[in-house]
């Protein structure tokens, strides 16, 4: 499972021992600790929407994805074929890619 999870998820699943896409330690996300990937800027562009979403899960090699209900990108994929609701409650929702990204 490659997970890309929102902000505020990522400490409490790493502490449930879950590799994380990023969590609170935003400087550990950026270049200089990631040679080649600015993964806190891509966090920023995929949660506001700026860049597709899918574009970036490829580069990342993203399966499932944990976010906020309410979240932008949850508007989408709800609405995505290539993604299958997992779980949801009035907080998250969890998603699994039913196809590999193109």
């Amino acid at each position: 499972m490659k997970l890309y999870n929102d902000y505020n998820y990522g400490s409490y699943l790493i502490y449930r021992g879950i590799p994380v896409f990023i969590d609170s330690r935003a400087d550990l996300y950026s270049p200089e600790f990631n040679e080649g990937v600015d993964i806190f800027s891509d966090y920023m562009s995929i949660s506001g929407l700026s860049t597709f979403y899918e574009d970036k899960f490829k580069e990342y090699g993203i399966t499932h994805v944990m976010t906020y209900e309410n979240s932008k990108l949850n508007m989408l994929l709800k609405r995505d074929e290539n993604y299958n609701l997992l779980y949801s409650d009035d907080h998250f929702v969890f998603y699994e890619r039913t196809t590999e990204a193109e």
